[in-house]
């Protein structure tokens, strides 16, 4: 009998010590979980990609910016062959790069819309390293950058958010709302929080996510900068198929919205409305600045 304890009693010490070894393990191999117990928002929201990609099937101009003493992003001006029918100041999602995206881009070029892009400190030529503060400040230097370009031009602007961007541009119209015709977003954050609600592995995660909505950086917060945009038509883009974002993030930004505004059901992956149903959506974006 005092054999068997001692067995099961070894038994559970190894397998005690082998749960916390393979704990210890997995938190410092999955940078992901590290990220949400260590709060690290520069690992946790953001994937750049150094490496640009070609632009030679496109007119465009690219443009060296001065975000601060330290920090300096570009930016690209990309022009269509027809008539200029309005601009777009599109912002990009949390992986990729300015050019990374362009193909997106591509529609609404070809419909005669000028589509304004920059990228983050940390993205393509850009220095410095991505966080929350600071691409908000790149952000808004763009679009200074942009409504200086295009000031003289009559024109309608509208303002394009995908994903983790879509929370910026939310931010960007709520603070220029006489600068901004139209906003569109695409499978938009409404929170930092809620992404981080969404993707903890662990209940204990989920809950001090809920609970310490402080520990997030409140400068812009999607589902709450939304209501306070008045008389812009605003098109709230969310497929049923992401698995990225999930479609209550639009549905929330849709419920606080003013209007005018429309929710679009979509079917495809994250993001990828220009890509697979271009004609749908340049029909939809034309008809906000009608």
């Amino acid at each position: 009998m005092k054999k068997i304890v001692k067995i099961t009693g070894w038994t559970l010490l190894i397998i005690l010590f082998s749960g916390f070894g393979f704990g210890i393990y997995t938190y410092q191999t999955d940078d992901m979980l590290r990220a949400m117990i260590q709060q690290d928002e520069s690992k946790l929201s953001y994937g750049p990609l150094k490496e640009n990609v070609s632009l030679e099937h496109f007119d465009f101009e690219e443009y060296e910016l001065q975000v601060n003493d330290s920090i300096k992003i570009y930016t690209y001006l990309f022009k269509p062959s027809i008539k200029r029918k309005g601009y777009v100041f599109y912002i990009h999602g949390s992986g990729g790069n300015a050019t990374y995206w362009s193909q997106l881009y591509k529609p609404l070029i070809d419909d005669g819309y000028a589509v304004y892009a920059a990228d983050w400190r940390g993205y393509g030529k850009a220095n410095g390293s991505p966080n929350y503060r600071g691409v908000l400040e790149d952000t808004e230097a763009a679009f200074k950058d942009f409504i200086n370009k295009t000031k003289n031009d009559s024109l309608k602007t509208i303002v394009y958010g995908m994903s983790l961007g879509g929370q910026l541009a939310i931010k960007i119209t709520m603070d220029n709302q006489n600068e901004v015709d139209a906003l569109v977003l695409d499978s938009a954050f409404e929170s930092a929080q809620q992404i981080a609600i969404d993707y903890a592995p662990f209940e204990f995660l989920k809950n001090r996510a809920r609970k310490h909505p402080g520990n997030f950086n409140q400068l812009y917060v999607g589902s709450r900068d939304i209501k306070e945009i008045k008389n812009i038509p605003k098109l709230i883009i969310h497929s049923i198929n992401d698995v990225q974002v999930s479609i209550s993030h639009g549905k929330n930004l849709f419920k606080n919205a003013q209007e005018p505004k429309e929710f679009w059901e979509t079917k495809t992956p994250h993001i990828m409305t220009l890509r697979d149903i271009p004609g749908q959506a340049i029909k939809k974006i034309n008809n906000l600045t009608l």
